[in-house]
Formats: C-alpha cells, sequence, structure tokens
C-alpha cells in the first residue's frame, strides 16, 4: 500500500485522529521553535523508526542479549564520541539518568550538583540523597572553581554533576575534574543539548573527563527520543549491570535503526556544517535581541543558547503563552546563582530547530528584532498580530528538516534517488 492511499484510508477510517495530525502540521509549519529541546528528527531516522523493523521480535527474557543493531549503535556512539564505552537502550534522559544515579550512588550519599540538576530525577526511598547545589556567581554570572573546590573539600561529595542545560558559556570540564579527584567524588557531565556541538567538534567534548556522560539522541543529534550513557570502561561492567536490574531489556529494532543512522549522520560534513551554522545563528539572534533594546545575560554566547533577562514586572509564562498564540515558542526560565536569593527571569532560546529549518544569520536577526519589540511593547492583540505575521511569512515555505543537512550521495541508477530524497524531506507526519 502507498503513502498516499494508506492516509486516504485512514482518514476515512479515523478522522478525529487524522485532524489531530493535520493540526499538528498546519502548526509546525507556520510556527518557529526557539526551545532548546524542540528539533526535528532526520528523514533518515525517521523513515526507519516508522519502517518494519518495529514488527521484529524482541526477547524481553534475554536481558543481556544486545542485538546486532544495539552493538552497531552503541559502537558508533563510542566513535563519534571517542567514548570507551557506551549504553544505548533507555528510552529517554530521565530513564539515562536514573540508572546512572543508581549505578553511581547509594541512598544518604552526596551529590554536588550544578543548580540541583538530577535531583528532579530522584523519587522513591532508593533515591533519597543529600543534593548540594553549585552555581555562577550573582556578579559574573561565571563558575568560580575556587569556591566549587571549597564546597566540595568541605562536603565530600559522593557524586559531582554538571549539565548546562542553560548555561551558554562553556567551561573547563578539566577542572571539575581535578575537584573530583580530589574529593574522591565521580564526575558525571550530562550534555543536554549541547552534545551535537560536542559530536561536530564544534564544543570541546567532557568526555576525556567525565566518568559518565549522557545525553538525548534527540533534540540536537536529529535521532529518535532516547537516552545514551557515555562512560569509562572501567564502569562498564556496574553501569550494564545496573541497565539490567532496572528493567531496560532493549529498544525495539526499528528505534536502535534510526538510532544506528542517526550517529552516522552526526559524523558527516553536513552535520559539521550545521552545527556551525546553529553557532553563527545563535550571534545573529544575540545582535538582533540587542538591537532591539532587550538584556542579555552571559553573552557573548559559546553555544547554541542566548538568555534574554526579563524585567521583574514580566511573567515569562505569560510571555511565554502570547509568543506561543505568534506561532514562536519560547522557554521561561529562572538563571539560578550560588546565591539562593538571587536568581534572574530569562528566555532560555536556542536556534537548534531554527536551523534545521534553514534560516539563516539575516533571518535569525530578524527573529531577535521582532522578538525583542514584543518584549518592549504592551504585549496586547496588535502586539501578537505583528509577530505572528513576520514569523508565518519568515517559515510557512520551508521544510520541517532542510536538504542543506540531507548527506550528498551517489546513489544507483536503479531510482531516482532525487524524487525518493524529496520525498523524505516534505514527509511531514
Amino acid at each position: 500500500m502507498t503513502d498516499e492511499k494508506l492516509l486516504r484510508n485512514l482518514e476515512a477510517f479515523d478522522p478525529e485522529l487524522c485532524e489531530v495530525l493535520h493540526t499538528a502540521l498546519a502548526k509546525q509549519v507556520t510556527t518557529l521553535s526557539l526551545i532548546p529541546t524542540t528539533n526535528a528528527a532526520s528523514p533518515f531516522a525517521s523513515y526507519l523508526k516508522g519502517s518494519t523493523l518495529g514488527n521484529d521480535f524482541l526477547d524481553h527474557h534475554a536481558a543481556d542479549h544486545r542485538s546486532k543493531l544495539e552493538k552497531m549503535a552503541a559502537r558508533r556512539a563510542c566513535q563519534l564520541f571517542h567514548a570507551e564505552h557506551a549504553i544505548v537502550r533507555t528510552g529517554n534522559p530521565v530513564a539515562a539518568s536514573r540508572v546512572v544515579l543508581q549505578a553511581l550512588a547509594k541512598p544518604k550519599d552526596t551529590i554536588l550538583s550544578f543548580n540541583l540538576r538530577k535531583q528532579e530525577h530522584c523519587t522513591g526511598e532508593h533515591m533519597q540523597y543529600h543534593f548540594l547545589k553549585f552555581s555562577v556567581e550573582p556578579d559574573s554570572l561565571r563558575l568560580d572553581f575556587h569556591k566549587i573546590r571549597s564546597l566540595a573539600q568541605q562536603n565530600h561529595p559522593d557524586l559531582i554533576i554538571y549539565s548546562p542545560v542553560n548555561y551558554p558559556y562553556n567551561i573547563d570540564c578539566g577542572e571539575l575534574r581535578k575537584i573530583a579527584d580530589e574529593t574522591g567524588a565521580y564526575f558525571w557531565v550530562d550534555l543536554g543539548q549541547n552534545s551535537g556541538l560536542v559530536a561536530a567538534g564544534k564544543m570541546e567534548s567532557p568526555v576525556p573527563y567525565a566518568d559518565v556522560v549522557t545525553f538525548a539522541a534527540s533534540d540536537a543529534l536529529h535521532g529518535p527520543q532516547s537516552g545514551i550513557i557515555l562512560s569509562k570502561k572501567g564502569l562498564a561492567p556496574l553501569l550494564d549491570q545496573t541497565i539490567i536490574d532496572t528493567g531496560h531489556v532493549s529498544l525495539k529494532k526499528n528505534v536502535l535503526a534510526a538510532l544506528v543512522v542517526t550517529f552516522r549522520e552526526a559524523a558527516c560534513e553536513e552535520y559539521a556544517d550545521y552545527a556551525q551554522q546553529v553557532l553563527d545563528n545563535a550571534r545573529a539572534l544575540e545582535k538582533g535581541l540587542k538591537k532591539s533594546g532587550c538584556r542579555l545575560l552571559c553573552t557573548p554566547t559559546e553555544n547554541h543558547l542566548v538568555l534574554v533577562h526579563l524585567p521583574e514586572s514580566q511573567n515569562g509564562v505569560q510571555t511565554a503563552e502570547k509568543l506561543a498564540q505568534a506561532g514562536l515558542l519560547v522557554k521561561p526560565e529562572q538563571l539560578m546563582t550560588s546565591d539562593d536569593r538571587i536568581s534572574y527571569p530569562i528566555l532560555r532560546l536556542s536556534t537548534l530547530d531554527a536551523t534545521t529549518r534553514s534560516l539563516q544569520e539575516e533571518d535569525m536577526f530578524k527573529v531577535g528584532t521582532t522578538l525583542g519589540e514584543f518584549l518592549q511593547s504592551p504585549q496586547d492583540d496588535a502586539a501578537i498580530k505583528s509577530v505572528h505575521k513576520c514569523i508565518k511569512k519568515m517559515v510557512e515555505d520551508l521544510p520541517l528538516f532542510s536538504e542543506d543537512w540531507l548527506p550528498e550521495l551517489e546513489t544507483s541508477q536503479d531510482y531516482d534517488s532525487d524524487l525518493v530524497m524529496k520525498a523524505m524531506v516534505h514527509w511531514r507526519i
């Protein structure tokens, strides 16, 4: 059955469901997302995730058995990130984080964590740890390693976590490694959406320094939803056993196949070009916001993130809701500091998805000025309509995944490769 016939039959069989599909498509086509965790999967990964591999037999009783696809995905993850060991069978970053916590920490252990990251995943009596926070200084918005070292020496943490999901500066992971060694702690880095920049060589990798590195294969890497765990070889037996003990048997073969191709794509020249464009677009977005009078924090950005400081009079959630009505998705957050009395309300913006859709520096500068003008305006219906008009005009004719980021291949002459590739790029279901 062709895709076209399948969709016609589905629409006739379940019009209520298809209405949801059509609404989602219309929204995605006319909406621009600056939310870091929003990004389109690559056509290759999307195709494989929806392929017949999902029907293959999976033996849930063979907990320690790794299929050929799982081994392939783990091997390619190690090659891409120059890691000694990889686990690819958790379904999302939360599951991966819980596995790492249960492997490296015991109940009541002390965990020194950047902005208390990962504490939100600790539920149940078996995951009751003593969390301590380290963070940026209120004035400089930089890490003070002398203070972090003193905090670690005073509290003797069993685990140190660095997870910069809302921090645009790159830091010296080697210094955190030294602090961990001095205090006998494991060192864990959760890369978040910086994984793509590390894979492309645009950002220094924490893998040589950290005992464990985690990230999602979705978001920056254009892969399926899953959680990846990289580790030193010496921790491999402990992590592998914890994976089994916590019931993570395997991912379905269609998801594993999508992971396999994801890691291959991330090693291509086109992906390196994408990562560089992400960086260029972030700086252009900053310039546009500054021109419109916005105050930015942690500038200039060193990765894909841009932080807009919101005045105390503005409600970040309400502002985000109004922008969503205009077709521009943003993430309101609080930038924490080492002083619990001081934090900054921000919009946490990312250029990952905008770049996937092929927006360039001039486009992101325009997005920045448009967003900045809205933030300086009364944020009334007229301002919402103005933003909506600008964003819709900019993105409605763009694919959800630009052909610019697809590998250029010499294919067989037995079929029209251009037609197949075009169909994959524009398959928006």
